[in-house]
Formats: structure tokens, sequence, C-alpha cells
């Protein structure tokens, strides 16, 4: 036996140890002598092989069984040696399969890892609708971490918008859209550390985690290069165990996420190029069609007006003439800049073309529009341009209703012009509202 390198044990039927090799003795650490006549129960590495040597007994069959001694995995073949039918001594084989199974779970971990990366990133390549990604996203990363509860934030214009939560409470739900939370993004952001985690006694003290029963909390932030662009985050009602395992699962959930946030970006700053005028900053012409035709759909099904207003600045060749095209630029800025001030959040306003802009209106009647436009009007009558208090500039107006005043969008465009023209004839720098039959009307200056 001793010529063998793996470790060879020989038992009798009730478990003495009769015969050990060299091998064997190296393993456990102890002489020979030590070991033989013991009782492999009380034996290392051999005492949690019991119930398979009584199985090798039992069914006179050769037992197998994977079991750890120190820092190593062996690999244990309990094997019967028969007379007669009858097993009349058992021989254990122990093999050293350590490297193996370190390989087989570098394996495992790998192709989890790339399952998770797959399984994340298909999210935002299948989706066609943005708004659904983060939920799509969310979904997947509870489902992959076993965890209940998790939401996602999002930075815009210095707030945090609450973009997507699972598991919640609705009087949770309603503290995170307040923004109750708010103070914990602020902390990870002050954080260098990849992975911010509270536990149950940092919970304890924050009321709102408390009351909605979170005893464990992890942020992971949603970087885009060196900036970060919201936090994914992780909640539980049950105590988690932070080992290595779980770390990582966070980690890599973390990173792509990250890589994920980061094509989120990409997309929509491609897509606000892409509907937006270079010079203003405004919607192009373009999308504000796509709106038009979205807003008449809706218009028509549910009943209810919006109205269009059509501005242009006066006298624009002149200042042109008079200061230079890069003025006239700047001024086409300014008057933008001011459209999207005064307007309201659910207004669409986009330039028309050369000095003339367009404002779409929701559920707006051509009272509360003419009163809109005329404050727009205002705004920009009273502004210093070029920074220059002695240089104004002027606004004429069209406003024109849907439906009331067309039936289709071309002609609501055209009735929206024809009133701007009817302000330009009747002395400029005021606003008209367009009338079916005869002159437009409401004009004012």
């Amino acid at each position: 036996m001793d010529y063998l390198k793996d470790p060879v044990v020989v038992l009798a039927r009730d478990g003495r140890v009769l015969e050990v090799n060299t091998a064997f003795s190296e393993l456990a650490k102890v002489d020979k002598q030590d070991i033989v006549s013991t009782d492999c129960r009380e034996t290392e590495p051999l005492s949690s092989l019991w119930n398979s040597i009584t199985g090798c007994i039992l069914y006179r069959k050769e037992q197998s069984e994977r079991i750890t001694f120190g820092n190593m995995v062996l690999d244990a073949s309990i094997i019967p040696i028969m007379s007669d039918d009858h097993v009349e001594h058992i021989c254990i084989v122990l093999k050293d399969i350590s490297s193996f199974v370190n390989l087989e779970k570098e394996i495992i971990r790998k192709n989890k890892e790339l399952i998770i990366t797959n399984t994340l990133s298909s999210t935002f390549i299948s989706s066609d609708n943005l708004g659904s990604v983060f939920n799509e996203l969310l979904e997947k990363v509870l489902m992959i971490s076993d965890i209940s509860i998790g939401w996602i934030v999002v930075r815009e214009d210095d707030a945090f918008v609450l973009k997507s939560l699972s598991g919640a409470s609705r009087d949770f739900i309603a503290k995170l859209e307040g923004g109750k939370l708010d103070f914990l993004y602020n902390d990870a952001l002050k954080s260098s550390e990849p992975l911010y985690v509270l536990e149950s006694s940092d919970t304890a003290v924050i009321d709102d985690l408390k009351k909605e029963g979170i005893v464990f909390l992890a942020l992971m932030p949603l970087r885009v290069g060196i900036d970060i662009m919201g936090f994914l985050v992780l909640a539980s009602r049950v105590e988690i165990t932070l080992d290595f395992d779980f770390i990582s699962l966070l980690s890599l959930i973390g990173n792509s996420l990250s890589v994920i946030a980061e094509k989120i970006r990409l997309f929509q700053e491609t897509r606000r190029l892409a509907i937006t005028d270079a010079l203003t900053g405004l919607y192009n012409i373009r999308y504000f069609y796509d709106v038009l035709n979205t807003e008449m759909a809706r218009t028509q099904r549910y009943s209810t007006p919006f109205s269009l207003v059509l501005f242009d600045i006066d006298d624009f060749k002149s200042l042109n003439d008079t200061y230079g095209h890069q003025a006239g630029d700047d001024v086409l800025r300014t008057v933008a800049d001011i459209l999207k001030y005064a307007s309201r959040k659910t207004d669409t306003v986009a330039r028309y073309g050369g000095e003339e802009f367009i404002a779409l209106l929701p559920n707006t009647p051509k009272g509360e529009a003419f009163k809109l436009a005329t404050r727009i009007k205002d705004a920009v009558e009273q502004a210093a341009m070029l920074g220059d208090e002695r240089v104004k500039i002027t606004l004429s107006g069209g406003v024109a209703t849907f439906p009331e005043d067309a039936p289709d969008a071309k002609s609501l465009l055209n009735a929206a012009d024809i009133a701007m023209y009817e302000a330009k004839a009747a002395g400029k720098k005021q606003i008209c509202c367009y009338r079916k039959h005869g002159k437009s009307i409401q004009k004012t200056q």
C-alpha cells in the first residue's frame, strides 16, 4: 500500500482501522501505529464517512462521497472487499480534487457572471420603450439577487427622481417620491465606496426604514464615466449576511448596470440631439410635428381642446443688418430661453424656422392660450437683448385651437399662421386669435 500515492485505509466491518499507507498517515499527520486499531468514527478525515461506510456494507456496492479536510477537498471511494458474497473488509481511497473543485467553482462563477451580464444587457437591447427599461432592469435584478424590495433613482436637474420600484408599501413609495431618503443618496454620493450598505443597527435609527420593516439596505451607484447617474437600491425585511459571494454578486450587478446606464445616457443624448434645434436648444420642427399628430389623436379620443401659438420676431432682418448675424443668433437664443421659462411643463415649444417659434398647449382652450401667449410676448418685450438695455425686440403671435378652428393638423397650422400675419398687419407686437369667419379677434398690444 505504501507504493500508492493516494491515501488508502483498510477497515474491518465494525469500523476499526486495520491498515493505512504512508500517504494517509501524512494526510492525517498521525503516525501509522497511532491510527491502526482506532475507530474510524473517531479518526479524521474518516469520521464523516460512516454513513457511506455502512451503506457500502449493507448494499455491497461501492460508495463515493466528497468531503472537506483542512483546505482540501477529497473524493472518497469506499470499496467493499468481498469474500463468498460477504463484505469482509472495506477499502477507502482518498483523492485530492481541490484543484478540480476550484476550477469548477471558477467556471460556475464565470458562467454566472455571463448569465447576469447577458440577462441585464438584454433588457436594454430588447426594449423599444426607454421608459420601461428601468422597470425591466429592476425586475431582473430582484430575480438574480433573490431580494424582494428594490428601486432605481436617477439624478435629474440636481434632484433624485424615482424611475422604478418593487416590493414596497404605498406609504413608503410616497415617501420616496417626496424625497424622504434623498439624504441617503447624498451620503452615498460623498462616499468613495462602490457599495453603500446599511445593516439593522443603521436602519433602526431611520424612522421611514424602520416603519417599512427594512433591516438591510444597499445602494449601488450607476456610474457614467466619473459621474453618478443615480442609484440602484436593494432592501430587505430580513437580515442578510454580507459574505464574499453576496458582495461579489452586488458588485457584478452594480458594474453591469453602470455599463447599461452609460448606454442609456448615450441613447438619451443621441435622441435629444435628433429632436433638438442646435442653435436654440428648443425642439426641432420634425419632433413638433410628431407631438402635434399625437396630441390630435388624443384630443379626438377624449374631446379636449388644445391650442397652437405661432410667434414671429418683429423686424428681425433689421436687427441682423444693424448688429450682425451673430447678434441675431444671440437674440434667437434669448427668446428661446424666455419661451422655455414662461411656458408650462406640459407645453411643447419648438423653433418653427428662421425667427419663428411655435408652442403646442395641451388641454388649453383659446382664452387660456391667448393669456399665455400675451405673457410670453410681454416677457420678451421687457428683456434686454445683447446685454444692452436699449436693445429691445417685440413679438407678433397667432393663436389657433383644435378642433374649434380646423379639422386637421395642416389646417390648424395654417390658421395659426393667418392669425399671426393678422397681428403683423395690425401693427406688430401683438397677439391675434384666429376666427373662421371674418378677421382674427382678441388682439392685444
